[in-house]
């Protein structure tokens, strides 16, 4: 039900101007036909909530929408301090819900900030107020860039207009929503403020790196470590708790809904019910949401549920969810009695032990009264054919491959496949081999197989920077013949570089075989002189693993010793 700006006005008892004003600064989203302006009522709801105001409903949609209630925010900035630039804002996130709701907020929150230094310059601010404070304290930060706390002022590089959009709590691995809600039992919906700086996501990024992805995150509410697009953003995020839903399986073969209010009016809100049994969808059904439970009959098994809410009024989702589920309870219980062998220097003390094997007894017990045996050797037949389906997906990406010996030719076919895909002639890429370049004892055959898959390198990366990294043992001399390419056509070479990395006892600086190229990282078993004699496997790697190790390596100055490091350049 739309409402005009006079009628929008009287709601909430203010001016006409007043409503203008705010959707001037995009607070209030509006719908245009032609001269005339409306808000609907879902937009007005939302904007009055947020903003304490009261609401008179027009009368014909006050049995439709539930009453309006003070609601009770944390307001979370996590900061980051370093020497080189001001304090800036890394995310910004206020979580409100109703005030008498149960949850991690009291019925009276305070105003007063609190401080937490995380180390590595991040430092997170909180603060528990209602919400009209902290959208006072919001549109502070976009009028001015910035937000002081305890003295210190925190910049902000926000666009003006926020994007709303939804965060449901559904608990599918492969769920394709970017955000989860942060409320465990409500969906939520989010206004958010976004920021384009770079420098703050790449100061992020950096801390990511460096400490492997473990950051104390969880009074942010957000997981940032994994939605490091948003660094630098402000997220009004609210729970939907004008109802609480959950759906279970009954031990009498049933599926219960139970949908939790202060009040369901008649066809307020409908829901659709699903779940299935080994891939195969077993229920889908619509049902209406006027009970506090509502049991829906199962003719089969199931392993996976789930189900949707909406508002008849105006046909949002405001809750989501599918999960597994097992009907199964099993457990297992292993009794050991090998004996513990203990190891004690001359002093007698221990210094380690060992666990001998023995004899031991396995007691298995499982309760599974309501599957049958055709569902259990269906969901077996259908786990089988997934483990085939995820084995061909494999090796039709490409993400896996092994070659033996008598391969060499496909090897290096394969390995040249994917460079002629990933070479974007400006990114570099980064090839690294500890072998790459044979010492003098070297066979001829191993130096032939070498220099044939290296050409074959050399020419379908013309154009892109092509670095080497290896690691020749033996120490460079003065009457050292120059490398076996310096001969090619520059035509082909002219984008490669090779540097050796080496210990100051002449052995290879690192080990691993790795290939980084701007699409993928792949781990390589084998050295390519090796190839023709163990064979080679090829791998893609899932996350950046060896990009940094990398990057670190290349930027350490030639003729350096840094990290009891040679590092050369051959051939230039």
């Amino acid at each position: 039900m739309p409402l005009t700006i006079p009628e929008l006005a009287r709601a909430v008892g203010k001016s006409e101007n007043y409503v203008r004003q705010h959707i001037f600064r995009k607070h209030l989203a509006v719908q245009k036909d032609g001269r005339n302006i409306s808000v609907t009522l879902d937009e007005a709801l939302r904007w009055a909530r947020e903003r304490q105001l009261p609401f008179e409903l027009p009368a014909n949609a006050r049995e439709l929408t539930p009453a309006m209630e003070n609601r009770t925010a944390r307001m979370t900035v996590l900061t980051l301090h370093r020497p080189e630039m001001k304090p800036c804002n890394l995310l910004t996130v206020v979580r409100h819900r109703r005030q008498d709701a149960l949850g991690p907020w009291s019925n009276e929150p305070g105003e007063t900030w609190t401080n937490e230094n995380l180390g590595n310059g991040l430092r997170l601010y909180s603060l528990e107020a209602p919400l009209n404070h902290c959208r006072t304290l919001v549109d502070g930060i976009r009028d001015a860039a910035t937000l002081t706390i305890h003295g210190e002022q925190i910049d902000y590089a926000l666009e003006r207009i926020p994007r709303r959009h939804w965060a449901f709590r559904d608990e599918r691995g492969h769920a394709d929503a970017s955000m989860i809600s942060p409320f465990s039992r409500h969906s939520a919906e989010i206004v958010e403020y976004w920021s384009l700086a770079a420098e703050p996501r790449k100061h992020w990024l950096e801390l990511l790196n460096s400490r492997r992805g473990q950051m104390p995150l969880s009074r942010l509410g957000v997981p940032l470590d994994r939605l490091s697009d948003r660094v630098g953003n402000i997220m009004i995020v609210g729970a939907e708790d004008e109802i609480a839903c959950d759906l279970w399986v009954g031990h009498d073969g049933t599926l219960r809904l139970l949908v939790e209010a202060d009040a369901l009016p008649p066809s307020a809100y409908r829901a659709t019910v699903w779940a299935s049994h080994a891939g195969d969808e077993v229920l889908r059904r619509e049902v209406p949401v006027a009970t506090r439970l509502t049991p829906i009959r199962l003719a089969t098994d199931v392993d996976r549920i789930g189900f949707e809410v909406f508002r008849t009024a105006d046909g949002q989702c405001l809750d989501l969810m599918e999960a597994p589920w097992h009907m199964g309870i099993g457990g297992q219980l292993k009794i050991n009695s090998s004996s513990t062998l203990q190891f004690r220097d001359r002093q007698g003390r221990p210094f380690h032990q060992v666990n001998l094997p023995g004899p031991s007894v396995r007691i298995d017990a499982a309760f599974d009264e309501e599957s049958s045996e055709l569902d259990k050797e269906i969901r077996q037949q259908w786990l089988d054919r997934r483990v085939r389906v995820r084995e061909a997906t494999v090796r039709k990406e490409r993400n896996f491959a092994r070659f033996q010996p008598s391969e060499l030719e496909n090897a290096v076919n394969y390995l040249i496949a994917i460079l002629r895909q990933d070479a974007d002639q400006k990114t570099p890429i980064y090839f690294a081999d500890p072998y790459f370049v044979p010492s003098r004892a070297s066979d001829a055959q191993t130096n032939l197989s070498l220099k044939k898959a290296s050409l074959d390198i050399f020419a379908i990366t013309v154009g892109t920077p092509l670095r080497i990294l290896c690691g020749k043992t033996n120490k460079p001399k003065l009457d050292d013949p120059p490398p076996w390419w310096s001969t090619c056509p520059e035509q082909i070479t002219a984008h490669v570089r090779v540097r050796s990395f080496c210990k100051q006892n002449g052995k290879a600086g690192f080990h691993d075989r790795f290939l980084i190229t701007p699409k993928r990282e792949i781990m390589i078993s084998n050295s390519i002189n090796g190839w023709h004699n163990h064979g080679v496997t090829f791998a893609t790697l899932p996350y950046d693993v060896y990009g940094t190790e990398a990057d670190r390596l290349w930027n350490m100055d030639i003729g350096s010793t840094t990290a009891e490091l040679l590092v050369r350049e051959i051939g230039r």
